[in-house]
């Protein structure tokens, strides 16, 4: 490990001041979050942190999570100072109906979803947006194609709703299905995998490390719903370069970011609203729209436009600190 491979860049040193040399706080990424402590990494070696203290615990959405940079006071942790991200990934906690940040400084995002019942297309829609909302690249990943022979049905499904973001179809076990993926990572990128339970997130992220850093479990087999494996977020690197985040299985995400369009997830819907007699049509009532009329007409489904209406309006910023919670 060294700073760079960590993925120390210009984007973060950029924030170092005058204080922090003379205060002699070093960078350090955090690897892994616990519920009592960080997992820390200098590019030399790794410690451990109490998560205790003002710098800590300033609030939810600004606490130190698996991807951050931290500039640590050596002989003062409480001197610590968390930098400013380029980019987060946000999850809903039910209890305080709030966001947490659960990975920073993410590249990209890595969208699993399975060759069954779990696939669908209002789901890939939504973290498609999700991706798009915070910033970061979407790639997306079908597991499990190795139990599904008629696997390319649910290809052609995806298909359409891709347009510029890739696609593909694998056997996370296999490694010689994943060798696209491994490539994404060869510019030091830092990617974070999502997905509901028991989609493989765990068992991709051995495969791209080459040994088993997350516990893995089979799915039931009277459903196939998947089980909480994964317990503790972790950073960790991937051998020909890159990190990788894995976390536990994620039931609803909040969409964090504002969004005036969404024109790499739903271009075909933005290109149609430029028609519309008004510029700020919701496409619901307003006379002469073009959208509803491309839903007449049959060229749009329906699902669609009631997805997206239903994203646009959890990405508006009056939602930022009260997300709703989103079925994945």
């Amino acid at each position: 490990m060294s700073l760079d491979t960590l993925g120390w860049s210009s984007r973060f040193s950029q924030h170092v001041k005058s204080n922090d040399e003379a205060l002699e706080r070093i960078p350090v990424r955090v690897i892994a979050q616990h519920r009592q402590k960080l997992v820390v990494h200098d590019g030399a070696r790794e410690f451990e942190l109490p998560a205790l203290g003002k710098w800590f615990r300033e609030k939810q959405s600004t606490q130190p999570t698996v991807g951050d940079w931290l500039l640590l006071s050596p002989q003062d942790v409480s001197r610590t100072r968390v930098l400013p991200r380029e980019s987060e990934i946000q999850r809903l906690v039910k209890a305080r109906r709030a966001a947490q940040v659960i990975a920073a400084n993410v590249d990209l995002l890595l969208v699993i979803i399975a060759c069954n019942d779990d696939f669908s297309e209002s789901k890939l829609e939504r973290y498609l947006a999700l991706a798009e909302a915070a910033g970061v690249h979407a790639h997306v990943v079908l597991s499990k194609r190795d139990l599904y022979p008629n696997y390319t049905q649910i290809v052609e499904r995806a298909k359409p709703l891709l347009f510029d973001i890739d696609c593909t179809a694998v056997n996370c076990l296999d490694v010689t299905t994943i060798g696209t993926i491994r490539d994404l990572f060869a510019t030091r990128l830092t990617g974070l995998v999502v997905g509901s339970s028991g989609v493989g997130k765990s068992t991709l992220t051995n495969s791209l490390v080459g040994e088993s850093v997350q516990k893995t479990q089979q799915t039931r087999s009277k459903d196939e719903k998947g089980r909480h494996t994964t317990s503790a977020r972790k950073l960790v690197q991937i051998p020909t370069g890159g990190l990788i985040i894995d976390v536990p299985g994620i039931r609803e995400l909040a969409l964090t970011g504002v969004a005036d369009s969404l024109p790499r997830t739903f271009p075909d819907i933005e290109t149609l609203a430029r028609e519309c007699e008004y510029r700020d049509c919701a496409h619901e009532r307003e006379p002469n729209c073009r959208v509803r009329t491309a839903v007449q007409e049959g060229v749009l489904e329906v699902r669609r436009l009631t997805n997206y209406t239903r994203i646009k309006t959890q990405l508006s910023p009056s939602l930022l600190h009260a997300p709703k919670e989103i079925e994945l």
